[in-house]
């Protein structure tokens, strides 16, 4: 009876790893963090990015709160309905007065709930799922196209960049980074309007070489752009 009992328990462990490994395998990596880093802050950014290719260059814009070149998109933002969730992890959302704001998904939580919050993410509910909002913000408010530009173009989803944990000197934490790409297609029209306006106007956009982004520089009239790191995701 013992014998039996003991076998029962040793098969219902293992039934559990397996179970475990099965929910977590195609994050493994991170799944063994989320154990090493159980009662640990860990800090989200959970963004998206546009690809905008333009005669073989990238279209780049001057960052609004970084002194960089990097590519037009920005932070997901969460619905009210979200706030179960942040109840439910222990989310503590970053402070507004350091730039950021109200809503944006970029919060703090314990290691062990890593697998939960990317889960929740790739569920798609709780949050922001049209992907309009950062290019009417960036593109359309700043004159560069009209309001109308956004019936014509198509938004291709392309990849979303394997999040991975890395170590922040600016926040002091771990963090998790995570990207979806999606390319735009614009109309020759628009991107006639993007090609003259790069010419006329002044440094808020430019279009660059896939070589000036892998070097996170770029120089125009004598003077040099730092371009942010995260714009590799977009060659």
């Amino acid at each position: 009876m013992i014998e039996n009992i003991g076998i029962n328990l040793i098969s219902s462990g293992i039934c559990f790893l397996i179970g475990v490994f099965a929910a977590n395998y195609r994050r493994i990596g991170l799944f063994v963090k989320s154990l090493i880093h159980w009662n640990k802050d860990i800090r989200f950014s959970i963004a998206y990015l546009y690809k905008i290719k333009i005669d073989n260059k990238y279209l780049l814009i001057k960052g609004s709160k970084i002194e960089q070149l990097q590519p037009v998109g920005g932070v997901y933002k969460v619905c009210s309905s979200f706030s179960t969730i942040e109840r439910k992890l222990n989310i503590i959302f970053e402070n507004e007065r350091d730039f950021y704001e109200k809503e944006d998904l970029r919060f703090c939580t314990k290691g062990k709930n890593i697998g939960k919050v990317l889960n929740w993410f790739d569920s798609r509910e709780n949050r922001e799922v049209a992907v309009y909002r950062e290019f009417y913000e960036e593109i359309i408010k700043n004159n560069i196209l009209p309001i109308e530009s956004l019936s014509s173009m198509r938004i291709e989803f392309l990849k979303q960049i394997k999040p991975k944990m890395s170590y922040s000197k600016h926040f002091k934490k771990n963090e998790i980074l995570l990207f979806d790409i999606y390319e735009i297609h614009l109309t020759n029209e628009y991107i006639d309007m993007i090609c003259r306006y790069v010419k006329e106007k002044n440094d808020l956009i430019k279009l660059v070489d896939r070589e000036d982004i892998e070097k996170e520089c770029v120089d125009i009239r004598g003077k040099s752009f730092k371009i942010g790191a995260h714009s590799q995701y977009i060659i």
